[in-house]
Formats: C-alpha cells, sequence, structure tokens
C-alpha cells in the first residue's frame, strides 16, 4: 500500500492548489492575463496533472478494497460467533434436528426411596398396596408364585405391576423393538422391566431386574446414532457374549467404554458441577453409576440427558417418577460412584 498518497481532503486541497500555482506562473500573470496564461500551459503540464489525478483515483479505490474486505473479515467473525451462541442454546436444551424431547408418561403410583426390604416387610408392604390398589391383590394373594427379588422391587417400585404380574407366564423370549416415537426423540426413556425385553436373561437374573446398564447404553446409542437395533436386549447380549456380566456383581464398569461397534465413544469423566454441565449443554450424556440413596438400594445406573432451568434430567431405566423429576447437581453427585460422558463415534 503507498502510504505516499494516504492525503486526507486539507492536504488534497493544498496539493491541487500547488499544482494550480506551478501550471499558472507567477502572480502578475493573474487577473486580467489568466486565460491567456491557461491557454499556455503545454502538453507536458497537462498529462502531469493527468498522472496526478489518477493516481488520487487509485488511492480512493485501494480504500474502497481495503474497507470491503475488513468489512467481509468482521462479517464473517461475526457469523463465527453467531454459530457458536446457537450451537450453546441447541446444545442446553437438547436440541437436534429431527428429535424432540423426552417423553415420560404419567404414573399414578408414588414411588418411595427404594430400601432394602426382608420377608415380612415385603408381606406388609404389598398388603398395603393391595388395599390402596385392586391391581396389587393378585400378587399379594399368590406372593409364593414370584421371586422375592421381584417383590422387592415391586414393593419399592409399584409402578412394576404389570411386568410383575406378568413374570409367572413369562418364558424368558421377547423381541425387542422401538416405537416410533421412541426414535424421535432426543434421548429416549427406556424402562429395563419393559415386557418387549423385561422376562429375557440377564446374567443370573432378567433385564427388568438387572438391566439397568444395557438400558441406559441403549437409551444413549439410539439418541446419539438413530440405530433402532440397539435395543436393551441387544444390549444385554452383547455384553453376556463378551463377559461384561459378573454374576452376583452385575455390569462390569468396562462395558461403558468398550461398545465402539455400536457408533458411539463412552469416557470416563470428571465429577465436577462445572464439566457435569458442560457435557450436557453440549449434547453428551453421561451415565452414571450410583450408591445407595433416592435410586438404589444396592447399585443402579441411570443417564444424565440435559439440563432444565439450572436443574439436570434424568432418564432412570427403573422409574417413571424419579425420571419426571428434575435433579440438584449436589443431591445426585453425593450418590455417584462413577460416571462416563459419550459422544457418536
Amino acid at each position: 500500500m503507498d502510504m505516499g498518497l494516504q492525503l486526507d481532503d486539507r492536504e488534497e486541497v493544498q496539493v491541487w492548489d500547488g499544482i494550480y500555482k506551478e501550471l499558472s506562473g507567477p502572480e502578475e500573470l493573474h487577473g486580467e492575463n489568466t486565460s491567456e496564461t491557461a491557454r499556455k500551459v503545454s502538453r507536458r503540464q497537462q498529462i502531469r496533472m493527468q498522472k496526478r489525478r489518477k493516481k488520487i483515483a487509485r488511492r480512493r479505490r485501494r480504500r474502497k478494497v481495503l474497507g470491503m474486505a475488513l468489512l467481509c473479515v468482521g462479517a464473517y467473525i461475526l457469523l463465527q460467533i453467531a454459530g457458536s451462541v446457537i450451537g450453546n442454546f441447541a446444545g442446553a436444551f437438547s436440541f437436534r434436528l429431527g428429535k424432540k424431547a423426552t417423553v415420560v408418561p404419567d404414573s399414578k403410583y408414588a414411588s418411595n426411596t427404594p430400601q432394602v426390604l426382608d420377608e415380612n416387610e415385603v408381606q406388609q408392604k404389598l398388603q398395603a398396596l393391595a388395599q390402596e390398589y385392586p391391581e396389587f391383590e393378585e400378587v399379594y394373594d399368590n406372593a409364593d408364585a414370584y421371586p422375592q427379588k421381584l417383590l422387592v422391587a415391586l414393593c419399592n417400585n409399584p409402578e412394576m405391576i404389570d411386568f410383575v404380574k406378568g413374570y409367572p407366564d413369562a418364558d424368558g423370549s421377547g423381541e425387542g423393538w422401538l416405537t416410533k416415537n421412541e426414535l424421535s426423540q432426543r434421548f429416549p426413556l427406556l424402562l429395563q422391566w419393559d415386557k418387549r425385553w423385561g422376562y429375557i436373561p440377564y446374567g443370573d437374573n432378567v433385564i427388568g431386574l438387572s438391566g439397568c446398564a444395557p438400558t441406559c447404553l441403549s437409551m444413549v446409542i439410539v439418541g446419539l446414532t438413530g440405530n433402532k437395533d440397539a435395543t436393551p436386549d441387544a444390549i444385554a447380549q452383547y455384553a453376556t457374549d463378551n463377559g461384561y456380566y459378573v454374576d452376583g456383581v452385575g455390569t462390569a464398569w468396562s462395558l461403558m467404554t468398550e461398545v465402539g461397534g455400536y457408533g458411539v465413544v463412552g469416557q470416563e469423566t470428571t465429577l465436577s458441577e462445572d464439566n457435569i454441565y458442560n457435557e450436557l449443554e453440549s449434547g453428551h450424556p453421561i451415565i452414571c453409576s450410583m450408591r445407595p440413596g433416592d435410586f438404589t438400594s444396592v447399585g443402579h445406573f441411570i443417564v444424565l440427558t440435559g439440563t432444565e432451568d439450572g436443574k439436570i434430567r434424568v432418564n432412570d431405566p427403573n422409574s417413571l417418577t424419579r425420571s419426571r423429576q428434575l435433579w440438584d447437581y449436589d443431591t445426585l453427585a453425593d450418590q455417584i460412584s462413577n460416571l462416563w460422558v459419550f459422544v457418536k463415534g
């Protein structure tokens, strides 16, 4: 850029004034002799004036080009900032094109904090449930037909009543499939005791009782990839075939970081408020292994799916009630024993 030609308006006037004086000659020729003097301007001097004008014109064009370039750069930067803001906004609401928010059905039953119950306590709770809800009478009158672990689960979560009532006639089979409504949701709430897969054996029990980890992974995989075949029973079979179920203990934590074949990448992450909110607001779900507390009396897996009104949304594969509730970070953090964040692979 020719810095010597960057003149302001005052300097430009002075330049033209100097040119005029140079071409006009001595001052005594002004006045009556001005027209005569102008006619005597040589061709050479006219050429010099034309060159000077062209230089000034070029200078103005360069200024215009530079101004347009700066305007384009500024617009590009603004677009980048706007894109980042829109991306963060979308992540904050767990939004993805073509997906809608998780739908949690209503439940008429109240779920209390899970407890470790002995046989007598189970009978007492079943009796109380049968007195309040007629549909529990069948289970209470035929309690011997059900495994004790299943009855404990029912007492802690009355939402399971239809699943429990169907248990005696179940043959251990199932046909895992997902509805269009579930596939349309960002992270669909899938329940481990759903009859589509809940009676299928898993480890030393059935998915309905011990399949919280495969069900959580199913929700994450379906949400991130849209893979309709990644149902809870399919993930449970994968875990069984590859030795991720430990008898008497449950699903090994290593399953969370070794499901790359389903198109997601799981990584152990830090238990901190900033980290969890940043990941969720970026659209990255988090699976948590929970200690006894609000979600379990022994051990359990849940999915953190997003944020709302400064709190955390949870998909609990064992409870509609707890999945409808928004949770404070501190309440969850005190019960989390480990956690993994997931992204699409």
